[in-house]
């Protein structure tokens, strides 16, 4: 059973004591819906879009999830700020993030889903912007973005969204969201991206003056196309900050007659050195087949791969930069002739030294992709 309305229930006849039932939550005023539900993002939204008026618009994290962008958990349940002071116009600064308002319904019986994720809700200038339990109200600049309808939900475009959450995501995370929306599902179906990189640059031309706008910019820099993962990402990050070269995001490697051999998560074809990441879901016996197969069929055209777990990276970044697994890389590139000193030479002093992003500049490509 999905959400439903007071309005509906009493349509169908429903008495007042049964929408009362300890089996019903009530995620937002006068929304009903079975006890335990679904808390994620995307069917929160659902319920919340039962009562949504036609101005109002998901936006920032919610929009980015709806979206389907990676998002660390921490950005999905943080936790509703304080409300502003009466004269705090922080709340209305087109491009801003916005504050939380104070919530003006009175609770109801059956109370919201616990640590369930806020969500954002925007309105253009000139709206009041929503005040309901479980909901960070925005007053945006709607000249500045797109409003589209993906899957039934009204949501701000994917790359204002993005923009958006500046000011509440880390730079890698950032870099992690943008890699999804310069990539998609494009390596496996050819389906195009939800931004291309312009797309991006745009959007933050767009929400100038905007908080967070050099981390954007930084963010865009390092974002590649390519990453099927938030994880992917990560390890990519972390592999060029550890020294090493930037590696190749789902590399395909092909056999003598043309043939796909296998995808590789990051590679380094000059070397022919690889990553691939190793999951739990990787432990069915017949997906351990599939796996012994494919490191057999790249052993035989010559690849060398490290295999890579949630003891060097986890889903939810929380393992990060390990000392072991960059050093296991940097070995199998030393057995194929790859040298450090090559690419310090071949940079100058300054750029050596690395940017604010920790990156050594010699070791990013020439153009992206």
């Amino acid at each position: 059973m999905k959400s439903f309305t007071r309005r509906e229930a009493n349509k169908r006849g429903v008495r007042w004591r049964r929408l009362a039932a300890d089996d019903l939550e009530h995620p937002f005023h006068g929304i009903l819906r079975p006890a335990g539900s679904d808390p994620s993002v995307r069917a929160l939204a659902e319920a919340y879009a039962k009562r949504m008026p036609q101005r109002q618009v998901f936006s920032h994290e919610t929009a980015a999830a709806i979206w389907g962008v990676p998002l660390p958990a921490s950005a999905e349940t943080t936790s509703i700020p304080p409300a502003p002071a009466a004269d705090d116009s922080s709340a209305v600064e087109p491009g801003e993030s916005g504050s939380a308002l104070p919530t003006t319904e009175p609770p109801s019986s059956g109370e919201a889903v616990a640590s369930a994720p806020p969500l954002h809700v925007s309105v253009p200038r000139g709206s009041a912007p929503p005040a309901a339990r479980g909901v960070v109200g925005h007053v945006l600049n709607f000249e500045r973005l797109t409003v589209n309808v993906h899957t039934g939900l009204r949501v701000v475009d994917p790359a204002s969204a993005w923009v958006q959450c500046a000011t509440r995501l880390s730079l890698d995370d950032l870099v992690a969201a943008a890699d999804f929306l310069l990539t998609g599902t494009q390596p496996f179906d050819g389906r195009a991206p939800r931004c291309t990189r312009d797309d991006l640059v745009a959007a933050i031309e767009r929400h100038a003056g905007c908080r967070g706008a050099g981390r954007l910019r930084q963010a865009l820099e390092l974002a590649r196309s390519g990453p099927l993962s938030r994880r992917e990402s990560l390890l990519r990050l972390d592999l060029l900050r550890g020294g090493l070269p930037e590696p190749e995001c789902n590399h395909r490697v092909l056999g003598a007659d043309g043939s796909l051999v296998a995808m590789i998560d990051l590679a380094y074809p000059e070397f022919r050195v690889g990553l691939e990441y190793q999951s739990d879901l990787h432990r069915p016996a017949a997906a351990f087949r599939r796996d012994i197969g494919r490191l057999e069929r790249l052993a035989d055209v010559d690849w060398m791969i490290v295999q890579v777990t949630s003891d060097d990276v986890s889903a939810d970044g929380a393992v990060r930069n390990s000392e072991a697994l960059r050093e296991r890389v940097a070995a199998r590139l030393r057995a194929r002739g790859w040298r450090p000193e090559h690419e310090l030479m071949a940079s100058a002093p300054d750029e050596a030294a690395g940017g604010a992003d920790g990156i050594d500049s010699s070791r990013r490509p020439a153009s992206h992709s």
